[in-house]
């Protein structure tokens, strides 16, 4: 035998002997009766405006500002508390801001719920819960009972709605791997849910939603339903497959029925019409073996307004700068729809993030792109990411919004963005 040989037998008998006076504590991998975590956060921000444009008409009428400085502050409190079968979990959320237009302070919950775990297949939860259906990134067109991401920052926690659901699972072998089968109720009366379509108007509905999902020939596929009730019917398909080892491929198809759509009517007035539209969004994931991780995302969104929509509102509010009488309606038609975020039909998303590039550890950049592919306007993000402090995280970003006049990058009202975020958590 060689010494070589001999050094390796000596050191797994070394191992195996180590192992056998080493004693297993099952206990040390039991989960807690209570955990909790959090965070505070400070987030200094300076903004260039553009004068103007259409959304500076809106959000400063009258007003003569180059600049702007912004202060906020959020907090969030998270924790789930354990006994036999059951559970109750929660996150709470606070934010402040201070700005040129005022200060504001905000505190809710974001999920307040209990859940039973009736048996290893099956589970049912009642409460405030944030869901998280479908397979997108930036966008998610099938995720009927969530609140809209923000696709500068889709990893942010958002606030869920009070509904009661279930979910049944059951494993096999062969090509048909996991099937599952979730459902929920989001019940809306005039002080429940109002976000979800509750109010005066759609209160006294269920607004029932079930999900069929199948993990199948190495696919993960949904099938999801949401019945009528405060919104019209709607129905969704979603995939995800890895392709080798790298790159996730994944796609969401949604249709929509007897949605309520407002739009600029003649005479200066909003109309409101039931439409149905389709959705759809494929994109993929790629990660490089220099650690160098790609998303890019496609979006359709059927239920956005055209080039010339936009550019008819854009004008509008323009105008509402030097005749004020203007400014109701400009309102309205920004609250009803034409302000929100995404407002358009075509975008495409890209995100390109290297983990610790030349071997700065804890240290991530990157960069991402929106860009509207109707009007080609665009916004630009990097961001610095620096985790090496115990217990902090520092985030660096600056947004470049561009485009021609009459686009909607180029019609917000920030020009450029330059922000600090520093998070401490507990």
């Amino acid at each position: 035998m060689t010494r070589v040989g001999a050094l390796l037998l000596a050191l797994l008998a070394g191992v195996s002997c180590a192992r056998a006076d080493e004693t297993f504590d099952p206990s040390a991998y039991d989960k807690k009766a209570f955990e909790w975590t959090g965070f505070v956060e400070a987030r200094p921000e300076r903004q260039w405006l553009r004068q103007d444009s259409a959304g500076y008409a809106l959000q400063y009428p009258g007003e003569s500002r180059r600049t702007a400085t912004r202060l906020g502050g959020s907090a969030e409190l998270s924790g789930v508390a354990r006994h036999r079968s059951l559970s109750f979990n929660f996150t709470g959320h606070a934010g402040w801001i201070d700005e040129p237009r005022g200060s504001d302070s905000d505190s809710r919950m974001y999920e307040a719920y209990g859940a039973w775990r009736i048996d290893e297949r099956s589970h049912v939860e009642l409460g405030k819960r944030a869901l998280r259906w479908g397979k997108g990134y930036a966008w998610s067109p099938v995720a009927f009972l969530e609140r809209s991401k923000d696709p500068t920052d889709p990893e942010l926690a958002r606030e869920g709605f009070v509904m009661a659901a279930g979910a049944w699972v059951r494993s096999f072998d062969g090509p048909l791997q996991t099937l599952s089968l979730s459902a929920a109720v989001v019940p809306t009366t005039s002080g429940l849910n109002a976000d979800f379509g509750g109010g005066a108007t759609n209160a006294g509905h269920t607004n029932a939603a079930f999900k069929l999902y199948a993990l199948a020939y190495d696919t993960d596929i949904d099938v999801i339903w949401a019945a009528r009730g405060s919104r019209g019917p709607r129905f969704g398909i979603d995939f995800s497959r890895n392709i080798g080892s790298n790159m996730e491929v994944h796609g969401e198809w949604a249709r929509a029925a007897d949605a309520p759509r407002v739009t600029l009517g003649p005479g200066n007035s909003l109309q409101t019409q039931a439409a149905t539209y389709r959705s759809t969004l494929v994109g993929l994931r790629y990660l490089t073996e220099r650690d160098t991780t790609i998303v890019f995302e496609l979006y359709r969104n059927g239920a956005g307004y055209s080039t010339d929509e936009l550019s008819a509102f854009y004008e509008l509010a323009r105008a509402s700068a030097a005749n004020p009488a203007l400014s109701p309606l400009a309102s309205r038609a920004a609250a009803a729809g034409y302000n929100r975020p995404n407002a358009a039909q075509r975008y495409a998303y890209l995100r390109v993030s290297q983990k610790e590039p030349f071997d700065i550890l804890d240290f991530t950049p990157s960069v991402s792109l929106l860009a509207n592919m109707g009007d080609h306007s665009w916004s630009l993000i990097p961001e610095l990411l620096y985790t090496g402090i115990k217990n902090v995280e520092l985030r660096a970003r600056v947004a470049l919004n561009r485009g021609d006049a009459g686009t909607e990058y180029a019609e917000r009202a920030v020009r450029s963005r330059a922000e600090l975020r520093v998070r401490a958590y507990f």
